[in-house]
């Protein structure tokens, strides 16, 4: 077992099983989909809850299955998009919880802060967004119906077991606001977003530094482009965080394959 006893498993994109001390936590569950990932909903091993950063495609479409499979497992996501979420995917409403910034919810087995977030890249209009985000096949009505909720509202979540072990799981770009939210948090373990961030590789770091975390692992690079595509700027990435922070952990996830951290 690793230092904090936690094992993060990597599914695809966002979508990460995290479990310790007996518990599993799954992170953006759009996994079957991608065809990228040769996971699919069913290397889930275990669900005793599901978060959700926000409701684009790209996140979501193994919810549905994954709340049958394994009932009771509350859905955390953001108040805006909750009741969109429970019709898209008939799903029982009292496993639906919506969660506004800052609120903190302890389930004993760990408790759960919900952190504002933005989807701060785009830079279009509805009109042109509706467009993108409406272009797979599988994106019906009800879904592409929630598409511009899921640029403009954001949860990020930072979660602290029982042991005192603290785990951010974190997306969007670098900005102030961002950066002056993490800064308060000194987590262990943080999975960041990796796609366009890689563009910003001092402000990557920058924001590691600030962060306080000591092991970082990165996700969602396997969407636009393969896993194996990104692994040079992301081996750029590693080598200027441990110039900047020697004793931090960097962490290559691999898909269905739990990593003791």
């Amino acid at each position: 077992m690793g230092k904090y006893g936690l094992k993060v498993k990597w599914l695809t994109v966002a979508s990460f099983e995290l479990e310790k001390d007996g518990h599993h936590i799954v992170t953006d569950p759009f996994i079957t989909l991608n065809q990228n990932s040769p996971c699919t909903w069913e290397n889930v091993e275990g669900c005793d809850m599901i978060t959700l950063s926000h409701v684009h495609w790209d996140h979501i479409t193994d919810i549905p299955v994954l709340m049958q499979k394994f009932p009771n497992a509350p859905l955390l996501c953001g108040e805006l998009s909750a009741l969109p979420l429970v019709y898209w995917g008939n799903l029982i409403p009292q496993d639906v919880w919506p969660v506004e910034s800052n609120l903190e919810l302890d389930f004993d087995w760990v408790k759960v802060k919900a952190l504002f977030g933005r989807h701060v890249a785009f830079g279009k209009t509805a009109s042109d967004l509706e467009s993108q985000l409406r272009r797979h096949s599988f994106v019906d009505k009800a879904m592409g119906d929630m598409q511009i909720l899921g640029t403009m509202e954001y949860r990020n979540y930072f979660f602290t077991f029982p042991d005192g072990t603290k785990v951010l799981v974190w997306g969007n770009e670098f900005s102030s606001v961002q950066k002056n939210i993490v800064k308060a948090l000194k987590p262990d373990v943080a999975i960041i977003q990796s796609t366009r961030q890689l563009k910003d590789p001092d402000g990557f770091v920058d924001f590691v530094k600030l962060s306080g975390a000591k092991v970082v692992i990165p996700h969602h690079m396997d969407l636009a482009k393969t896993y194996e595509e990104y692994k040079p700027d992301l081996a750029e990435i590693e080598k200027k965080l441990k110039a900047a922070i020697p004793d931090l952990t960097f962490v290559y996830p691999e898909y269905g394959t739990f990593i003791e951290v």
